[in-house]
């Protein structure tokens, strides 16, 4: 009989639930560009972007990304559309990265250079995109319960009580950590823990899989996870003098829930971090993308 210790699993989560999370609109000015410090000034940034995000950047304006140098696309000339990851201040102003670790290690000497522009503002979208799935550093224990709702379908006539068996499923659960907010650009940090349920009009809701067992800690096991949508509903801190700063998630499922033994078969893998749902045509392998 084998018997599985909690250090064979661990717990991996995706920023959003869909390819694009939402839309920001921002007006990007002579004043929101800062090329010293690299950083381009945001409204909504503050409240609804995280360090380490994927950002796409478009605008219609016929001056097209003119604050981005023509440099940084392939064909030599400037844009209309942008896709970059973004290191988020204090104050929401965003320093473009080309990579996940770039962003999150603030990892200056790769940043992308910003030029100043005369003019009206442009006008912008920013997409904030699903930048797949990584591992949440720092875990020291998750609790996961699931249930399925009970109709009672007792008849007068019925001499025992009858329930329903195919109501609807739902689950809810912690993940407690230790607090930490450096990252070796290969792992969330248990700071975004914190900063899932403070976006304001994003939504905070993420993918999230819970390994019980994972193949990539022992190689010679099948993993078994739970694959689920989740909501941020209360998220909190452990301060004491004498011990490490802890911090919870507590979050409940939204959406379809499954139990996993080996690997998820409605996603193809690919290179970068985005997801292709196999239900697409390959036809759309063929065609041209921004990002």
């Amino acid at each position: 009989m084998t018997f599985f210790l909690g250090s064979q699993g661990r717990v991996r989560l995706r920023r959003g639930t869909d390819p694009v999370l939402g839309v920001l609109n921002e007006s990007i000015g002579l004043d929101d560009i800062s090329t010293v410090l690299n950083r381009i000034g945001t409204a909504n940034g503050i409240d609804n972007l995280f360090t380490g995000d994927k950002v796409d950047i478009e605008t219609t304006d016929a001056r097209k990304l003119l604050f981005i140098p023509a440099s940084n696309w392939s064909a030599g000339a400037i844009q209309e559309t942008y896709s970059t990851y973004v290191n988020v201040n204090a104050a929401g102003g965003l320093r473009l990265y080309p990579t996940f670790a770039d962003a999150v290690n603030n990892n200056r000497s790769n940043e992308i250079a910003l030029q100043s522009f005369t003019g009206d503002p442009i006008e912008v979208t920013l997409a904030v995109r699903d930048v797949g799935s990584n591992i949440l550093g720092d875990v020291t224990s998750y609790e996961f319960n699931a249930s399925r709702e009970q109709v009672d379908t007792t008849t007068l006539s019925d001499k025992f009580k009858n329930q329903y068996n195919a109501g609807l499923i739902s689950g809810s659960g912690r993940i407690e950590c230790l607090f930490n907010n450096a990252s070796d650009g290969t792992r969330e940090t248990s700071l975004l823990m914190l900063q899932l349920i403070q976006r304001l009009d994003l939504g905070c809701a993420f993918d999230l899989f819970l390994y019980l067992v994972d193949r990539d800690i022992n190689p010679a096991e099948q993993s078994i996870f739970y694959s689920l949508t989740a909501v941020v509903t209360n998220s909190g801190v452990s301060v004491d003098l004498d011990d490490a700063i802890r911090c919870t998630l507590d979050f409940v499922t939204t959406g379809e829930l499954k139990l996993v033994v080996g690997t998820l078969a409605e996603y193809l893998l690919k290179e970068d971090d985005d997801r292709i749902r196999q239900e697409q045509s390959l036809d759309y392998l063929l065609k041209e993308v921004t990002d």
